[in-house]
């Protein structure tokens, strides 16, 4: 493109603007092969993609509208890109601060761009306006937190506690307690008998989502059978979280389009309440219509799954009511049809084995299927953390950091754990070097080794069965769990910015990323993770396979002193305490999370029920998880099928020679 041609398309962008044809504008830049847009080009598709998002081709959208997030945001991702060049022009600025007013819940970040672009032009009317508007809206935002602020102190400390009877007041005392402070409260009259409230609690620290609880289905008892009397399942109320950008006010709820997440959690509690057969629990679940038809134009999703609410915590789960009944809390979630088929069909448990909790813990409307788009989720189960999602978060929220601080967090934990003598054998054997000179006090720095040879990523795996298990029930999101690896470094990074303006909530949920990596961090990170996995072993860990000692073993000579795979196997006290030969062996999956430390063998004499009786009762008190290396040293014919693929089973014949058996119910694949 001449000089001429490019001054003929901007005046041309410059009129399709000015007639609010935004899409137009849009399909002209973008024709433009990327690598041939300059600087100017980029800002004007960002600014196409950005009215296009709020007011919409010919003001379509009109003044009252939802602002597209997908379009705004795609319109802050075009000016990232060209900041450089745009971080010293007031119009970049300009475009930057007009657009993160309408993406984020918070005008702190737009105030930065509009003081930048007012401090570049500082007799521009437009510049002044929008700085005016940003300090407004902030006061505005103040004030709110300060009315937060007192609501929460007069809940706290001066709203005088329940009558014994009282149920619906210790109801929301719970909530209060629990899911956070209530600023608002919607009334359903559906049923006369029992109306039902639903308290609205705004998005806050650790929750940056609205989240809403029923007060009144605990009125009526569910009917459950004399058998489960004792579980105290009688009485109930539902949550759910929904979106920080969700419209929730009188007005915005009459539109399908916003209330339609509400109407699902009344008509779950309603149906509870007027058929005697239905019984609410976690892991029910429950179809919307009678053909299943989705919940609203626009999405697709159309039943229904109860979980506990796990993201905050075990405590949360239940109200003791001062009788001894329960009120149990269900989060409502709502489900594909092939999510819910395959519940039906495989279970709750293996339909969140598909996906983190995370992508269900708030209502999506447009969220991937977990079942059909499982390889576009690519969800991993062993995955701990991982840079380039960090790195997308400090680029959306503009964090003034350096992309390899991404690894930070990574590196603390890994540097800790390595210096610990928590590392898997098949790790070990792959970067015994960097180990070595960790325990030193010469390694290299973490976070590039991570981002440079585990690929930006760090996994479970990595770990032996101790480290494992501690990094899943500590530093693998585990929601319900009060210490959070994540959790405990933002506390960490908010007490040493205890001064900083946070531009929002998000901001500040992400303030982990801030934590620098400096020796006075890892000593701190260091000494926390102690305090950790103390608190692991004594609450949670259980059959140290340290402990048990293969005594059959000793004085036996080493047979695979290098073998480089998982460590850990099962194997009957026949063969660990007595010596015996091994007539039955066979590898299972690991859970994936389990693969650095378990090989997924077992190993068996054969005649374990004549010696320790039928039944399943033999296996807690007369097997365990040991050394393979032991095993290997009591009966060294096994060595040669070590690597043999999961899914095998081998029996030794009466001729002393090993046989095959095959399991025809057995999956030949991982499932």
């Amino acid at each position: 493109m001449n000089r001429a041609e490019k001054v003929e398309l901007l005046d041309q962008i410059e009129q399709w603007n000015d007639a609010d044809e935004f899409s137009r504008c849009i399909e002209a830049i973008e024709a433009i092969p990327e690598t041939e847009r300059d600087y100017l080009l980029t800002v004007k598709l960002s600014r196409a993609y950005s009215n296009l998002a709020v007011l919409g081709d010919h003001g379509e959208r009109g003044t009252d509208s939802e602002v597209d997030r997908k379009l705004i945001q795609h319109a802050i991702q075009l000016l990232e890109t060209v900041r450089p060049q745009g971080e010293d022009d007031p119009y970049w600025n300009a475009r930057m601060g007009y657009s993160c007013l309408m993406a984020y819940n918070s005008a702190n970040t737009a105030y930065e761009y509009a003081k930048r672009w007012l401090a570049l032009a500082p007799g521009d009317p437009d510049a002044q306006k929008l700085f005016r508007d940003c300090e407004e809206y902030l006061e505005e935002e103040k004030v709110m937190q300060i009315d937060l602020k007192e609501r929460e102190k007069i809940i706290r400390e001066e709203t005088p506690l329940p009558t014994d009877d009282d149920i619906l007041g210790h109801v929301k005392v719970h909530i209060d307690q629990y899911f956070g402070v209530y600023a608002q409260i919607l009334t359903d009259h559906s049923n006369p008998e029992y109306p039902i409230e639903i308290t609205i609690i705004p998005p806050r620290l650790e929750h940056d989502y609205y989240t809403l609880v029923t007060v009144g289905l605990s009125r009526h008892r569910m009917h459950f059978s004399e058998e489960r009397r004792e579980e105290n399942l009688e009485r109930a109320e539902l949550l759910i979280n929904l979106p920080p950008d969700w419209k929730l006010t009188k007005d915005a709820l009459k539109d399908e389009t916003w209330y339609w997440p509400i109407r699902m959690m009344l008509a779950t509690a309603y149906f509870s309440i007027e058929d005697p057969n239905v019984c609410l629990e976690s892991r029910a679940t429950l179809m919307e219509g009678e053909n299943g038809v989705p919940f609203a134009e626009g999405t697709d999703l159309r039943g229904e799954i109860l979980f506990w609410p796990g993201p905050f915590g075990q405590d949360a789960f239940a109200c003791r009511l001062p009788g001894g009944e329960e009120v149990n809390f269900y989060q409502v979630i709502p489900l594909y049809r092939e999510e819910l088929q395959y519940k039906l069909e495989h279970g709750a448990d293996a339909l969140l084995d598909l996906c983190s909790d995370e992508s269900l813990e708030v209502i999506d409307p447009h969220r991937l299927n977990v079942v059909t788009d499982r390889e576009q989720i690519g969800y991993d189960p062993a995955e701990m953390d991982n840079a380039a999602e960090q790195i997308k978060k400090i680029r959306t929220l503009h964090l003034p950091v350096d992309e390899l601080d991404a690894c930070n967090l990574m590196a603390f934990y890994l540097g800790w754990a390595i210096k610990r003598g928590q590392m898997s054998n098949p790790f070990l054997s792959q970067y015994r070097e960097v180990v070595e000179a960790v325990r030193t006090g010469n390694g290299p720095d973490l976070r590039a080794f991570i981002r440079n040879r585990l690929n930006g990523k760090l996994s479970t795996q990595a770990f032996d069965r101790r480290g494992s298990g501690f990094a899943q029930w500590y530093a693998q999101n585990d929601r319900s769990n009060p210490y959070v690896y994540r959790r405990d470094c933002r506390n960490i990074a908010l007490t040493e910015l205890k001064d900083r303006a946070w531009r929002s909530v998000a901001e500040k949920e992400a303030a982990y990323l801030l934590l620098s990596y400096t020796e006075k961090n890892l000593q701190c990170v260091e000494q926390l993770l102690d305090e950790r996995f103390h608190t692991y072993l004594e609450t949670v860990f259980e059959d140290d396979p340290e402990e048990r000692v293969a005594r059959a073993a000793e004085g036996k000579p080493a047979v695979i002193p290098d073998w480089d795979g998982p460590l850990t196997c099962y194997a009957s006290d026949r063969i660990a305490q007595d010596g015996c030969k091994i007539q039955l062996m066979y590898r299972v999956f690991p859970e994936r999370e389990d693969m650095g430390w378990e090989s997924g063998w077992a190993f068996y004499s054969g005649d374990e029920e004549s010696i320790y009786g039928e039944g399943d009762n033999y296996y807690e008190s007369h097997c365990g998880y040991y050394d393979i290396r032991d095993i290997c040293r009591i009966d060294p014919d096994i060595i040669r099928f070590l690597n043999l693929p999961y899914g095998t089973s081998q029996m030794l014949g009466e001729d002393g020679a090993w046989y095959e058996v095959i399991d025809e119910d057995q999956d030949e694949e991982e499932p």
